[in-house]
């Protein structure tokens, strides 16, 4: 590649990690690329569910669907699944994504209440969201710097406060302040071959254990909530239980999911950081690897066009 062909693919990928304004802050602006897996539980990790961008059609009004199954949520009083007349909080039903061109919108659909629930004297909750790159699973999210996490529910253990969007997210178990499936006791393994002895074959949604063990090599992964992790943008809820009229107008649809609870909240795509606080190298580097397949793509078409003339 000439010289001149690289420093505009650099600029070209400049823009698109940042542009500085007088103010003296950085404006991001970010896509979720197909592969993004993102990964909700509870706190006590008695039922997951996941979604991958991409994999699942996109409907007309953009939204994409991943469905969990209604009977494989694990509980002391419930055993797994609910009995008849019963709802089994510990039971999520799906999770959806819509992106548009300034927002990302999720909306998590469980019989588990924003608030949490008690259990055997436990007030437990939803663990945080988090979602990873594509080509990464949960451990190499983690290992690179790439793990970025969601921190919606006031009501549970993770280890920042602020509700938002964090990257360069280290994560935590708390299992164990839940009496839930700690590692000790045997993890996601644990859960799946309960769920197997009692249900039948427990789903993750779009997601598999592999993406949480590491192809395996832990099987007894029960990671769920934030340890730590860089502010990276507010969030603002559309629903915290009930289906409101916010949430229709986006397009949602309502007989996808079976569960009594839907929450949903969306975050700005356009990302706007004070330049005094260095953004993570993670960060730079995902949103440099974003930047540079732009860039990429404009001077391939830029040499097609050439040598066409």
């Amino acid at each position: 590649m000439k010289s001149s062909k690289l420093s505009n693919l650099f600029k070209i990928a400049a823009t698109a990690i940042g542009v500085l304004s007088a103010t003296g802050q950085a404006a991001h602006a970010f896509d979720l690329a197909p592969g993004t897996s993102f990964s909700q539980t509870f706190e006590c990790w008695n039922d997951s569910i996941g979604l991958v961008t991409g994999k699942n059609p996109t409907d007309a009004n953009g939204w994409q669907y991943a469905i969990d199954s209604n009977t494989d949520g694990a509980n002391g009083r419930y055993g797994i699944g609910s009995a008849p007349g019963q709802t089994n909080p510990f039971d999520f039903s799906g999770i959806a994504i819509k992106q548009t061109a300034t927002s990302v919108i999720v909306a998590i659909n469980s019989n588990m209440p924003l608030a949490g629930t008690l259990d055997d004297g436990h007030l437990i909750g939803y663990g945080d969201l988090f979602f990873t790159l594509p080509g990464q699973n949960f451990a190499q999210a983690v290992q690179s710097g790439n793990l970025y996490g969601i921190h919606f529910a006031s009501a549970n253990h993770s280890g920042v406060q602020q509700l938002g969007v964090y990257s360069n997210v280290q994560a935590k178990t708390v299992t164990d302040l839940v009496d839930g499936y700690t590692s000790s006791y045997g993890g996601i393994t644990r859960y799946e071959n309960d769920v197997k002895s009692l249900r039948g074959t427990p789903s993750h949604g779009d997601l598999t254990s592999s993406y949480f063990t590491n192809n395996g090599q832990n099987l007894n992964f029960d990671l769920n909530a934030i340890k730590s992790g860089t502010y990276f943008r507010d969030i603002s809820f559309l629903a915290q239980g009930t289906v409101t009229q916010d949430l229709l107008a986006t397009g949602y649809d309502t007989t996808k999911f079976r569960g009594t609870q839907t929450i949903a909240f969306q975050f700005n795509k356009s990302v706007v950081t004070p330049t005094a606080s260095v953004p993570e190298p993670s960060t730079l580097f995902a949103l440099g690897s974003l930047g540079l397949a732009l860039a990429a793509s404009k001077s391939r078409k830029q040499t097609a066009n050439v040598n066409k003339a």
